[in-house]
């Protein structure tokens, strides 16, 4: 016997627990009438049971829609019960006229009831309505005939184009770096100055990204210099620091990291400059990239052709706008020269050495000069010309007239003329002597980029044989789901379309016509009307076939959803029982300990 735990109370108080679930599940489903109150009771069959239930749901107005269908049908059918009814009698007037018996005051009288007949056709088809939507007067008809067209996308496909011609100019710098003497100053972008000096005394180091502190320097005798490096020059070392220092080989100092690097030349490219060449009589722009370093080497000095009698000599102005302008005169060595003169123009930026790189000027029409040292300048003058003329068709190049002659006074002169037939993205480079150094020409065939996109459209005049009237219709939704719908047309009965308007009986009139425009006007009436007892009948047996799916779907559904009432009263009285007998052995349970005191009292 033990007292610690009573097993038995346990076990009878858990039995108890899952009684009352019971009962109270069984409880809620016989208040309810449903098997299913949540999703917990039967996860598939809730889901099963809403599918059903929106199906129930869905055919019921479908049943609702077909009944207003049948009701508009009969509405249209009554309308042209009565059209059908005045036709008949209008035909019966006819025939009354035809006879010869009749005077034509009788037939006058017969044309003024069958005029007052067309007429009430008319407001029969036109305030025949259900719901406000007309049913027998309908003349938005949609006219279908034959037609045909052709459609042709041209795309003209886009000449060949040459690459951009352009000239590039390169900075360079050169020269030796001061020697490293002694550690004055560290600068950084954030403008924040620390200062080191050569004595043993406590200098105090605030900045904005390393931490403050108190430390001791014991410099050597060293120099270095850093300065910005957005104006890309020299620095001799290169210092970096982290927020820690130690010593480093050059100086004593604590508390913080330092590294060295060796002296190091740094540049970065830092703009562009542009200037224009003229080609094809338009201006284009040339870019320029620079790079700003220092040094002290220049462009070229002199230019210098092997001949003592031909001599190049440079002239250098500097212009108010920190420009430079260097000009080359060429002297042939004789007293009547033409002298040729070499100009380029350029604008350096700050502490910066500008030289010209190879590169092209190719307009139409100029002449170029390589000087030794492979850079490119403009010669202008008239001592020799070279006229260049494009042509746009293909072809070859072919010298068309070359001339030396020598005026009075003068050098002799070279005139010559080239005709060009180049292909697109096609290039010459040819040369002629002009005393001991070479004129390079260089011809390029420049075509603009085009692209042209055509469209032609053409339609063809087809003859129209066949014209079909589709009559406007009104849809019904007959089920419970997307596309299970029937439609009813609706038509236009009016005098007009029945072709009933005019029918006389008197000259000048033709007496049998009107008897035929009656007969096919009783039989089209009586055409629409077999076509909306058929519709009616159709929405009959539909509305007796969803009725059917809507009780036996409705069945299904109960089954799965609602309580059986009975097998649920007899589940809550086993558990109403069981729950019962549960809190009584609960009793019994808690009394079996007291036998332990009755043995200590033993």
């Amino acid at each position: 016997m033990i007292i610690s735990h009573n097993l038995a109370a346990t076990s009878a108080h858990r039995r108890m627990q899952e009684n009352a679930r019971n009962n109270s599940s069984h409880l809620q489903k016989l208040s309810s009438g449903q098997r299913i109150d949540s999703a917990s009771d039967d996860a598939a069959g809730l889901a099963i049971s809403e599918k059903m239930r929106a199906q129930i749901r869905g055919l019921d107005q479908a049943n609702r829609n077909i009944q207003d269908g049948i009701s508009l049908v009969q509405t249209a059918e009554g309308g042209l019960q009565e059209i059908s009814a005045i036709l008949q009698r209008q035909r019966e007037l006819i025939v009354q006229g035809l006879n010869d018996t009749y005077t034509n005051n009788d037939r006058l009288m017969i044309e003024s009831e069958i005029q007052e007949l067309t007429n009430e056709i008319n407001h029969i088809s036109q305030n025949t309505s259900y719901n406000t939507i007309n049913l027998l007067a309908r003349d938005d008809y949609e006219i279908l005939a034959d037609r045909s067209s052709s459609s042709t996308n041209t795309s003209l496909s886009e000449p060949p184009t040459i690459p951009t011609v352009q000239k590039t100019v390169v900075y360079a710098a050169s020269g030796t770096p001061p020697e490293a003497r002694h550690l004055t100053s560290i600068s950084n972008t954030s403008s924040t100055t620390q200062t080191y000096t050569n004595t043993n005394v406590i200098t105090p180091i605030t900045s904005q990204d390393l931490r403050q502190g108190y430390n001791e320097y014991n410099v050597d005798t060293y120099t270095t210099t850093k300065t910005d490096t957005e104006r890309s020059v020299y620095e001799t070392l290169a210092l970096t620091t982290d927020p820690q220092y130690s010593a480093p080989d050059y100086w004593y100092a604590s508390g913080m990291n330092t590294t060295w690097f060796g002296p190091k030349t740094l540049g970065r490219v830092y703009g562009t400059m542009s200037e224009n060449v003229e080609v094809d009589g338009m201006m284009r722009p040339v870019e320029y990239t620079s790079r700003s370093n220092t040094g002290t080497v220049p462009a070229w000095d002199h230019m210098w052709f092997p001949n003592t009698d031909v001599s190049i000599k440079r002239l250098r102005t500097i212009l108010p706008d920190n420009s430079m302008q260097i000009e080359y005169i060429i002297n042939n060595g004789n007293p009547t020269d033409t002298n040729l003169k070499l100009s380029n123009l350029i604008n350096p930026p700050d502490n910066s050495v500008m030289t010209d790189a190879n590169g092209l000027l190719i307009p139409n029409g100029v002449t170029s000069i390589n000087s030794p040292s492979g850079n490119t300048y403009t010669m202008t003058g008239t001592e020799a010309n070279a006229n260049i003329t494009f042509d746009n068709s293909l072809g070859s190049l072919s010298p068309t007239q070359l001339a030396i002659h020598n005026p009075a006074g003068g050098q002799p002169t070279i005139n010559f003329d080239w005709d060009v037939n180049l292909p697109s993205q096609s290039s010459l480079t040819f040369a002629f002597k002009y005393g001991p150094f070479s004129l390079n020409l260089d011809v390029f065939e420049r075509t603009n980029e085009t692209e042209v996109s055509t469209r032609i459209e053409t339609t063809s005049n087809v003859e129209i044989k066949d014209i079909d009237y589709i009559t406007p219709k009104l849809t019904v939704q007959a089920g419970a789901n997307q596309g299970q719908h029937m439609d009813i047309p609706l038509f236009n009965v009016q005098a007009d379309e029945l072709g009933i308007t005019t029918m006389g009986l008197l000259p000048p009139s033709i007496q049998e016509q009107a008897l035929s425009r009656v007969d096919k006007a009783i039989s089209k009436i009586s055409s629409i009307r077999g076509i909306y007892g058929a519709i009616q009948n159709r929405m009959e047996h539909a509305l007796n076939n969803t009725s059917n799916a809507t009780e036996n779907l409705s069945n299904a559904e109960s089954r799965i959803r609602d309580a059986d009432m009975a097998k649920e009263m007899l589940e809550y009285t086993k558990s109403n029982i069981l729950l019962q007998a549960a809190q009584a052995m609960l009793t019994q349970s808690n009394q079996s300990p007291q036998s332990v005191l009755q043995l200590l009292h033993q």
